[in-house]
């Protein structure tokens, strides 16, 4: 039985594929597979990828799907993960030499899977420099679900490792004609609003960086132009926070975004289910919030 599928969506990336196949060849643990999906290349994946697999090093499996973004990517790989856990790294992204190792490990200190979805560790800059709000006390792992990250100080990306069978119980992400991205947030909140914690442990394990190129760098306007998507997904996050402050964080974002599309405010309600009085708290909440950044960056 294979311990860790390591899941990359890839698209158009063949000339930074190397850098993880290395760091996969370095591991310190060996049962692992790597599942590529190639989200329609049109560059060399194919070929970069095949010359991976006739080395016969590592258990490579590769599939080709028309585009449709990284959220159909993410479900194809979910039905095609033969391991007990799942970890996404992206193509542009490599992990240390004992990551897999260390997610083993502490899989190992949970007794029995029962309302646990996984571990995870940290992710870091190639500089070495962690990702996110720093770690705080002197736990060596914390018990929490994706939700109550931030109350616990646990913001910005982690390393992530999930049960291959939470993840069946709760996916599709859904799909939206004419857009090519859903948060896959969805898929994570959805698992933790059902009570299911991670194990969050403090080591470092996973290094990336944000490309230009990339999703991360022009979010906003990924968000506009995958709008539906992008209401699916707050609509959802609002219902779930556990503070009415939370949810009115969550609509202020959406009001951002929803403005820039034109929308009124009760077209706005309409969307994310709320109503109006939700939808202009959320615009006041959203201002206050601004002030209050501008005066922090003052002084």
């Amino acid at each position: 039985m294979i311990k860790i599928t390591v899941y990359t969506p890839t698209y158009n990336r063949a000339n930074l594929l190397q850098n993880l196949y290395k760091s996969l060849l370095q591991q310190t643990y060996r049962n692992f597979e790597w599942l590529i999906i190639d989200d329609g290349s049109t560059d060399n994946t194919k070929q970069v990828v095949n010359g991976f697999i006739s080395q016969g090093i590592i258990d490579i499996r590769y599939f080709y799907k028309q585009n449709g973004g990284q959220h159909t990517a993410l479900n194809m790989g979910i039905e095609k993960a033969e391991g007990t856990l799942l970890m996404d790294v992206d193509s542009d992204d490599y992990l240390t030499d004992n990551a897999l190792e260390r997610i083993v490990y502490w899989e190992s200190t949970i007794v029995g899977r029962g309302g646990y979805a996984g571990v995870s560790g940290l992710r870091m800059y190639f500089s070495g420099e962690q990702i996110g709000t720093k770690w705080s006390g002197s736990k060596e792992y914390i018990d929490a679900t994706n939700l109550e990250r931030k109350d616990i100080g646990l913001e910005g990306d982690k390393a992530e490792a999930y049960y291959v069978e939470v993840l069946k119980k709760y996916y599709p992400i859904p799909v939206f004609e004419g857009e090519n991205d859903v948060e896959k947030g969805v898929l994570w909140d959805r698992i933790a609003y059902a009570g299911y914690k991670m194990r969050w442990f403090n080591e470092k394990i996973y290094c990336c960086e944000y490309l230009e190129s990339g999703m991360t760098s022009n979010i906003k306007s990924n968000y506009i132009k995958n709008f539906q998507g992008f209401t699916y997904w707050k609509k959802q996050l609002i219902k779930m926070q556990p503070t009415y402050k939370r949810k009115l964080g969550e609509g202020a974002f959406f009001v951002e975004i929803a403005s820039k599309k034109g929308l009124s405010i009760g077209e706005m309600a309409t969307l994310v289910d709320v109503s109006i009085f939700f939808i202009f708290l959320s615009i006041v909440y959203g201002k206050l919030r601004k002030i209050k950044n501008s005066i922090k960056k003052s002084i």
